[in-house]
């Protein structure tokens, strides 16, 4: 690295001509003023480097099936580099991507196409549930009235009297339990329990028959009602077009299709490597049958159109000195004697700190070139101030 350096001469000649005279009467002879030596300018190391560079991989592990390109070719944006071996499953899933896709979108044809139809369906629905609601009613009308509700009553008494007498025939058996069971008491008391037992239940059954159609028509007349609502919303909702759910249904289906079949796409892109920019070649490290990954290079690419030179030389003291578009003298190691020049293109605003000091990166657009020189060159270069 080199740093300017300021060279001091201070050279004071005092001479004094004592020779034999007198110090009474002598005159000094006038001290010289030192002369400040020019500074030789802001210099610095820098390494060229191209306008763009990318190592590129392969996004997805494979086996390299097919090599396009060799050293120094000079590519564009998209051009193909190299592909990997067995390919078909991934081509296989794009084909089914595809189809779900036109089935998706047919649905949703199909959907819009038939709007007619589901409209008149809707509507037919509507009138349905007007009559089923008018028949509830009429059911309901059947149990929600005085002679109905004193059957209930009636049948309510008549289980409670049937239970009654289901408890005197059980007791009534208790008291004979200890007479043989062939005993005519005995089995009197045996058949009036089981006769108990009978209408008890029937009394039971009876109840329950009539509270359920009680409590079933309430139901129906509820249900038929809630269903007349849903039939008079989706009526409207399809005068104009595809029921809204429906047609978000379809939609939804369409995107997911269409985002399954970017998804095989992108994979089966993944398949091939491709320049993502204009450039050359400058390192290759694929063979065909290679096994490779996504943290294996399998080459380096470089946009040579345009050379730069970079340094991280330059201190707080020293970038504060330069400014952008500012001529620069370059001088190659490897070119001895020969001058190039460029141009401040751009200084970084963030800082580097390195062995103590406080460095900035600055870049230098190469204004003339040769065939000979190559990326990584150390050179050195002068800063006009």
């Amino acid at each position: 690295m080199y740093k300017s350096k300021w060279i001091s001469l201070l050279i004071c000649g005092i001479g004094l001509s004592l020779a034999g005279c007198d110090v009474v009467g002598t005159t000094p002879e006038p001290v010289p003023t030192p002369m400040p030596v020019e500074s030789p300018g802001v210099r610095a190391e820098a390494n060229l480097v191209p306008a763009e560079d990318m190592v590129l991989s392969f996004a997805i592990a494979g086996r390299v099936g097919e090599v396009l390109v060799e050293e120094g070719d000079v590519v564009l944006t998209g051009d193909p580099l190299a592909r990997l071996d067995d390919t078909q499953p991934l081509d296989a899933q794009v084909v089914s991507a595809e189809r779900a896709v036109l089935q998706a979108q047919q649905n949703l044809e199909d959907l819009r196409e038939n709007a007619d139809l589901v409209s008149a369906q809707a509507r037919a629905a509507l009138v349905r549930s007007r009559q089923e609601r008018v028949e509830a009613e009429r059911a309901w009308d059947a149990v929600d009235n005085d002679d109905f509700r004193a059957d209930l009553d009636d049948a309510r008494i008549d289980m409670e009297k049937a239970e009654d007498e289901l408890d005197d025939a059980e007791e009534d058996l208790a008291d004979y339990q200890d007479l043989d069971e062939d005993h005519p008491t005995r089995e009197a008391a045996e058949d009036d329990l089981e006769q108990a037992q009978q209408a008890y239940a029937e009394a039971v059954w009876a109840l329950e028959d009539l509270q359920n159609r009680y409590d079933l028509a309430a139901a129906q007349l509820r249900l038929a009602e809630e269903a007349l609502t849903d039939a008079e919303r989706r009526s409207q909702e399809t005068e104009e077009g595809p029921h809204p759910d429906d047609l978000a249904l379809a939609e939804a289906s369409l995107s997911e299709a269409q985002a399954q079949l970017a998804a095989a796409q992108a994979a089966r892109e993944e398949a091939t490597l491709v320049a993502p920019f204009d450039g050359r070649v400058l390192r290759m490290e694929l063979q065909v049958g290679q096994l490779v990954s996504p943290v294996s290079t399998a080459l380096v690419l470089a946009d040579t159109s345009q050379w730069y030179l970079e340094t991280n030389d330059l201190t707080e003291d020293e970038v504060v000195r330069i400014n952008p578009d500012e001529p620069v003298s370059i001088h190659f190691d490897a070119l001895p004697g020969k001058t190039f020049s460029g141009e401040v293109e751009s200084i970084s605003e963030y800082f580097v700190e390195q062995f103590g000091d406080i460095t900035y990166v600055v870049r230098i657009r190469l204004l003339d070139s040769e065939e000979s020189l190559r990326w990584g060159m150390t050179a050195e270069v002068a800063f006009a101030e």
